[in-house]
């Protein structure tokens, strides 16, 4: 059996697998089979240290590879390891907070808000403070929330180091919000590391039972930890010391969202780790290697390693320069367009800075008639109809969710009103159940008959649904409840699009059955849990499941590859961001994004740039990347933005040649032009000093006549 784990893995990765006792740091470069290692380490201690299955954690970042996972490490041991510890942070401190909610005086059946519904909560707190929030974003709001949780700082610690108005506004909300949460029965996705924390630290006879469990722990794309996620390894591996990490800091992309780097280097010393390196990459060739290598040696400082692949040479990088974004866009889809045949839509990627980028590319993917998919959208998870089953769905699992209530309780129609919902809310404060104010046991004023008896209702349907959750299987329980509301009646009588909408109530529906499929004792309870968990990196398909071009950010790119990847707006101000500002930590975590970027691709990469790009309705000039340098010259395969215009104009208009002006007076109503940064465009009006241009991309613009120099005229 140690031959069929041992024989597909090369040398670095075999002594990782090998390396079972005490700390190991694997320092996995893109594309060098980390999964596999993982995998493969895990089935060996199964195997050859006859450790039991559940005596292992090992957690990674996404749903996805976390199934994955399970599915690969079942297929190398010959037994089903559906339920073992192979789990995201979020789920795994989801589990512990489960099995030990008493410990913080919470119900095992309390609710998990994801971000719409934090950000709701705090718009309610918010207007309920007096706050403007055309002053105060909720979405700023909750991203401090989030950033100090992550950090382990409380409200009372974060009050101490009030430095501006908004962080006295986010404090009173940060204080106000965890009373609500605690109120509502519910927790947010921060706490779901925090509080299990906060548990293990507080109960040693609970800590010294997980230590006991897990012999074994191993981290997937450690790079990406937080303080906190860091905090709660440290002290579930410090007993045993077992513990494999593996991770690359030149993927260390996500400091915004609270990833620190500098845990990838505190290991390293803390456990005085063994560290080995996985440099053979077998994803891209070697000419997509070398330029990503070049890229990234500039960072100060960064553990050593260099990417190799033996797929040698392959096509040099084409980098193209278009006068405006448009007709950079258009160059894109073109090149798209001629490959097909040799590749199908799914082999292409295109990754911009920013989702703003992405709008432009989509109006040439339509015109060509290319199907596409922008990840980072508008998800099937947060549509309208999908959010009200999932708050129906939390509501039933805990009647004191206050946020979930006030989504669902005029949905459909019942006539209830903002006053009739107060008179709830003060009920609610004062210590009421919600339930037994829907099942009319206390007085609420004076309120209509009608609206009385619809809230009666629905109290009914939430309590019988309530009492049954752990016994109907979770499609089933929701088809019920669909029928008891009446769903798709109040989609036909109210919303736009009902049957559109309805079509996603019933894929809701199958997604479940699927989700059913893969854990076949789950209930309902387990399905808003790990749905609520769900991420964006989950929303990308087999290969068999998609037929499209994929568009995302360069955020959204990592960990995944595709044979052709074209990343465009490689401009200053873009790549790297504007934001980066002058740090050198921020400007190193731009370098290192873009060099995510290279190394996504298997055998064809485009980079792309534009003179100028509309920014704010204004024509701005750009430059290209400075990260553009590094890549030596023998790797790259320029286009010349001049052929390319030529070739654009002669499909446009036969026999043309490009013509410079010698004198303003020249220029003729009716004439063909093209204009450095506008493009084409037909002369519609010629003053004494200025002239109107009606251009393909930009529409109708006056120039002056000092333009003339910017100016070819068609013939």
């Amino acid at each position: 059996m140690s031959d069929l784990i041992l024989a597909p893995l090369n040398d670095k990765q075999k002594e990782a697998v090998l390396y079972t006792d005490g700390a190991l740091l694997v320092l996995a470069g893109a594309g060098s089979g980390k999964t596999r290692v993982i995998t493969h380490r895990f089935a060996y201690i199964l195997r050859e240290k006859k450790v039991k299955p559940f005596n292992i954690l090992s957690v990674t970042f996404t749903n996805k590879a976390a199934y994955e996972m399970k599915e690969r490490i079942s297929k190398l041991v010959g037994y089903d390891l559906s339920n073992v510890w192979i789990r995201t942070f979020h789920s795994t401190g989801l589990m512990i907070l489960r099995q030990n909610a008493e410990y913080i005086s919470y119900p095992r059946d309390f609710v998990v808000y994801d971000d719409n519904d934090s950000k709701a909560l705090i718009t309610s707190i918010l207007k309920d403070l007096n706050y403007s929030k055309d002053r105060f974003s909720s979405s700023a709001i909750l991203n401090k929330i989030t950033s100090l949780k992550d950090d382990n700082i409380g409200p009372e610690e974060f009050k101490k180091s009030i430095h501006s108005n908004f962080d006295d506004v986010a404090a009173k909300v940060y204080e106000e919000y965890e009373k609500r949460l605690r109120k509502s029965k519910a927790v947010d996705f921060s706490d779901l590391i925090i509080l299990p924390y906060k548990i293990l630290t507080e109960n040693l006879n609970v800590l010294e039972k997980y230590q006991n469990l897990w012999h074994y722990i191993m981290i997937d794309e450690f790079q990406d930890t937080n303080t906190s996620q860091y905090e709660f390894v440290k002290l579930i591996a410090d007993k045993n010391k077992n513990i494999c990490v593996v991770g690359d800091d030149d993927q260390s992309i996500y400091s915004w969202r609270g990833a620190q780097i500098k845990n990838i280097y505190d290991f390293k010393e803390r456990y005085n780790a063994k560290i080995i390196p996985l440099e053979q990459n077998y994803r891209s060739t070697s000419i997509i290697l070398e330029a990503a290598n070049k890229v990234v040696e500039k960072i100060y400082n960064r553990m050593e390693k260099k990417l190799w692949t033996e797929k040698k040479g392959g096509e040099r990088i084409k980098i193209f320069e278009a006068y405006t974004d448009k007709e950079e866009a258009r160059w894109v889809v073109e090149t798209i367009d001629n490959m097909l045949g040799n590749y199908d839509f799914k082999d292409f990627a295109v990754f911009y800075r920013t989702n703003a980028q992405s709008r432009i590319i989509e109006e040439e993917l339509i015109y060509k008639n290319i199907p596409y998919k922008v990840f980072g959208g508008l998800k099937f998870y947060a549509r309208k109809e999908i959010k009200d089953i999932l708050a129906y769905i939390k509501f039933i699992v805990n009647p004191e969710d206050w946020a979930s209530f006030e989504r669902i309780v005029d949905v459909p129609k019942r006539g209830v009103g903002e006053a009739t919902i107060t008179k709830i809310r003060k009920l609610y404060e004062d210590g009421f159940s919600l339930l037994d104010i829907l099942l009319g046991k206390y007085e609420l004023g004076r309120v209509s008959k009608a609206v009385l008896d619809s809230l009666h209702n629905l109290g009914e349907v939430i309590y019988e649904l309530n009492q049954n959750k752990q016994n109907i299987t979770p499609a089933n329980f929701v088809k019920i409840l669909l029928d008891a509301i009446e769903y798709e009646n109040y989609l036909k009588k109210y919303e736009e699009n009902p049957e559109e909408r309805w079509e996603n109530v019933e894929e809701l529906i199958n997604s479940i059955k699927i989700y059913e499929g893969n854990r076949k004792e789950a209930t309902v309870v387990d399905y808003i849990n790990d749905i609520t968990l769900q991420s964006s990196s989950d929303e990308i398909g087999s290969d068999e499941e998609r037929n499209y071009v994929s568009l995302m950010t360069i955020h959204n790119a990592k960990g995944l590859e595709f044979p052709v990847v074209f990343i465009v707006g490689v401009i200053d101000g873009l790549i790297p961001h504007s934001s980066a500002g002058t740090s050198v930590e921020e400007m190193n975590e731009e370098r290192r994004l873009f060099y995510v970027a290279i190394t996504r691709a298997k055998e064809k990469l485009f980079i792309s740039y534009s003179d100028t790009r509309l920014s704010f309705g204004e024509v701005k000039e750009c430059s290209p990347s400075l990260f553009l340098e590094d890549i030596p010259d023998e790797l790259v395969e320029y286009i010349a933005k001049k052929d390319y215009a030529r070739k654009q104009m002669r499909e446009t208009r036969k026999d043309f040649q490009l013509f410079g002006l010698k004198d303003y007076s020249e220029l003729k109503v009716g004439m063909r032009i093209f204009h450095s940064s506008f493009g084409e465009g037909d002369v519609k009006f010629v003053g004494e000093n200025m002239i109107k241009v009606n251009f393909e991309d930009f529409g109708v613009q006056m120039l002056s006549k000092n333009e003339i120099s910017k100016i070819k005229v068609a013939k």
